[in-house]
Order: C-alpha cells, then structure tokens, then sequence
C-alpha cells in the first residue's frame, strides 16, 4: 500500500469525513490491509457509531498488534466503551496508560466510563489528569455545552409558569445544582419547586426549560416538546427535598440534555437506563415516563404563545430488573406489576427505597444491566451454558472457561468462571446459574473468539489479561 493512500486516509480522518474513510479502506483486497489500516478503519467506524464492526476489525489484528501498541488498546478502549462495556474499556485504557501515562486519550476514555456510571469521584480524579495534560481536548468533551441548548422565549417561559401555577401549583423557590464553592450552577434547564397543596398533597419538582426543545418522533413524524415532573412524600420536609433528593434535578436537567445532543425525545411510556445506579442513595437505575394528569388529559398540555403544545411528563425511577421487564412484557405490564406489588403511596411517589418488584426470587441482583444485553453472538445450534455468581452477580472477568460434553440440546458445553472460585463454592449450586451465550460474552466479550472452540478445550487468563489454551499433559 503507497503512502499516498495513507496520507489520503489519514486526512480525512482529520477532516471527520469518516464515512469516506470506510468505504475507501473498505475497497481494499484483503492482502492490501495493513495494521495501520485497520486502526484507522476501526477509528472510523467507531466515530461512526458502528462500534460491533469496529471491534471485528481490532480482532482480525488482535495477534498483530504488539502488547505496547497504545493505538490498538486505544482504538479497542474505545468500540468497547461504545458497546457499554465499561470494564473491559478501562482495562485497555489502563493498559494504554501502562505505555504512557502521560497520553491523554486513556484519561479522556476513563472521564466518560467513569461520567456514564456515575463514578463522581473517579471521573474528578481523570478528569484532573486529563486537563493537566491537554485542558483543551478535555473541554472539547466536557466543556459546558450549555450554550448549544435551545432556550424558551421569554412569553414561552411565562406561559409554561403560569401553566405549572394553574395545574400543578405555586412554586416556591428554583432548586438547582452547585459546584464545589457553593455556587449555583445557571443551566438553560432549571427545575422549581411545587410544596404540598389540598389539591395535591405531596411534593412537585418541575422542569422549565427542556420543552424549548422541539424533539421529533422519527417514525410518525409528531412534534415532542415535553417537561419533566416528579412527585415526592407530603411528608418530607422542604430541606429533605432540597438535599436528599438533589439527583432529580440532575438527571432532568441530563436527560434534557440528552434529548437534545442526541437529537431524540420522549412520550409516556418510554423508559431510559442510566448504565448504574440514577445516584449512590438510591439502587434505581432507570427511569420511566408516565403521563401527569391522569384524570385531565385536557390539562396534560401546555399551549405555548407560538401554538406548540408542551406535555408534562411524570418520571418514575425503575430498578434494574424493572426495566427489564419492562422492556420483556411492554409499559402497560410494569405499570400495572407496580401498582399490584407496591403500597398506593409507593406508587404515587419517589421514595429513595422500596421493594424492587421484580427482583430475582433468590435476591440475585445482576452486575451486568440485563436492559442492556446486546446481540454480540451470531451463534448456531445449542447456546447454554452456566456461569458462576462471581462474574454474573460480583462482576468479575471470566478468569477460565472450559467446554464439556452438553447435558442436554439446550447446553452448548461452556461453563465460565472468575478463576478463583473454591471447591466448595462450586459445590453450592445456588453459586451458578444458567445463562445464553450472548448474556456472557456482554459480560465479557473477550470470550467471543474462543466459543467455536471444540468439546474438551479449556482456557485460562494470564496476567496481561489475555486467554492462553490450557494443554493436557499426557
């Protein structure tokens, strides 16, 4: 391959033509492909969003790459980071800073696994390193991008006030977040405060601000300007609110956020997963959307000045295993799964705890979000197998894997474990449990590779992280 191909490719990527970086590469007879090549294939195609390709095409020079080849664990860091698994991203941005720790794009990779788990702490400390190193390149991704979100007009502000006033109550003061001197954080997304009233005994945090979005239903067409509420106990009091209930106004204002960078939107019914927990008080970790007035579809809508309609939206936090029942059986199911298992007031409101409606009848919580399970695998024939509750509920890597003869045609032979699992933990089969392939290799797709591998084989971890065949000795 001429350098000229190379010079040519690399300054499209600079100019984020990304798309004529695949198909110019992507022409290429296999023999042509180079190293090189591939990374900046993958690079494309994870700035394009295809991250399942991009991480085929890391594969295909898995042996290739040297252990100290900080462009492949980068390019990997970040498809997997793409793909959600977070893990396996910091491992290889790790590893990419055992090379150099003083490259900024392993930092900046850390700084968005860690601000998608909500790792505060972890994600403060990144992002220090990251700024030390090049402040520009981390502002470019976590800059204040306020400025880019549409803003009401004043009359529209006015009229969504008085709206909130007339049907949902007089609000009281603006909550808001502050950083770390204390000041207020100014957002074109606040959230004011509505207190108890005798027509609605309880507690109204409500968005003004993330209907200057118009978002469109890419299917039907439909307009979507929505705002978002959240109803809490009467019987709080106003500094309970205020400081233990903080984190709703913070993910309204991201979910604001997100409908808008991502250029998506929201109805009733609709539920967004926030990766991990919606903060570290609470267990929740999603969301679904309800309608406000159930009783007044009439008075569910705000007509704005310029005769767009706004609707109110209720937020109600979902657990883990909630969201993906929901996801299983539609809205309709968990909304009515609530409303059977729970008190009428835990229905009602936000409670910072409360039994998880869904949870495994042993206790089971899962490391992994099932709601995020992706088609990784494109598999044929039998796919069972068992892992064990260090990987699945303790979130380990699988450590060593092993395929037998199948139990029966639903067994594929695969059984994984984390590695240091004692013989008597084994011997507690409420220690394991049986899953699809696909759930595990979302767990840990590094096993993708292997899984084709015949009845008898067994591979091991080594402490670059990588699985080695284990030989029989005869």
């Amino acid at each position: 391959m001429d350098n000229e191909f190379l010079y040519e490719m690399d300054d499209l990527l600079s100019q984020g033509k990304f798309e004529e970086v695949i198909e110019g590469i992507s022409a290429l007879d296999e023999e042509e492909m180079t190293l090189e090549l591939h990374l900046m294939l993958a690079h494309a195609l994870s700035q394009c969003a295809r991250y399942h390709e991009a991480l085929d095409t890391l594969r295909e020079i898995e042996d290739e790459a040297a252990d100290d080849d900080i462009g492949y664990h980068l390019e990997l860091a970040g498809a997997l980071f793409g793909l959600h698994h977070y893990s396996s991203a910091i491992r290889e941005a790790r590893l990419c800073l055992d090379i150099d720790e003083n490259c900024v794009e392993p930092w900046l990779i850390l700084c968005l696994v860690y601000q998608e788990t909500g790792k505060e702490d972890k994600f403060g400390y990144a992002s220090e390193r990251a700024k030390e190193l090049d402040e520009e390149a981390w502002d470019n991704i976590f800059g204040d991008r306020s400025d880019e979100l549409a803003l009401y007009e004043t009359d529209e502000t006015e009229a969504v006030l008085e709206f909130i006033s007339r049907n949902i109550g007089h609000p009281v003061e603006m909550l808001g977040l502050h950083d770390e001197n204390g000041e207020r954080i100014v957002h074109p997304i606040n959230c004011v405060l509505v207190p108890p009233s005798e027509a609605l005994n309880f507690y109204k945090i409500v968005s003004i601000g993330a209907g200057a979005y118009k978002g469109t239903d890419k299917n039907t067409g439909e307009l979507h300007r929505i705002e978002m509420t959240a109803f809490l106990p009467p019987e709080l009091s106003i500094d309970e609110v205020r400081n233990e209930y903080s984190w709703i106004v913070r993910i309204i204002r991201q979910f604001g956020e997100m409908l808008q960078l991502d250029g998506s939107w929201l109805a009733a019914g609709h539920t967004v997963a926030y990766g991990d927990v919606l903060d570290e008080s609470v267990g929740y970790n999603g969301v679904i959307f309800s309608n406000v007035f159930v009783e007044d579809p009439a008075a569910e809508k705000c007509l704005l000045p310029c005769g767009d309609e706004v609707r109110f939206l209720r937020l109600i936090p979902l657990y883990e295993e909630e969201m993906v029942y929901k996801i299983e059986n539609g809205h309709h199911a968990i909304f009515r799964k609530l409303a059977d298992n729970l008190p009428q007031n835990m229905t009602d409101f936000i409670y910072k705890t409360r039994p998880n409606t869904c949870l495994d009848e042993r206790g089971k919580v899962w490391a992994y979000p099932r709601s995020s399970i992706e088609e990784l695998l494109d598999w044929k024939g039998a796919d069972g197998c068992f892992a064990t509750d260090r990987i699945t509920v303790d979130g380990c890597r699988v450590g060593f894997m092993y395929r037998e003869k199948p139990d029966n045609k639903f067994d594929s032979g695969w059984r994984f474990l984390a590695g240091d699992e004692s013989e008597e933990y084994m011997n507690d089969l409420k220690n394991m449990d049986i899953f699809k392939l696909n759930t595990i290799c979302n767990y840990d797709p590094d096993i993708i590779e292997f899984l084709e591998s015949p009845v008898g084989s067994k591979f091991y971890r080594d402490k670059k992280g990588r699985f080695r065949r284990v030989r029989d000795q005869k």
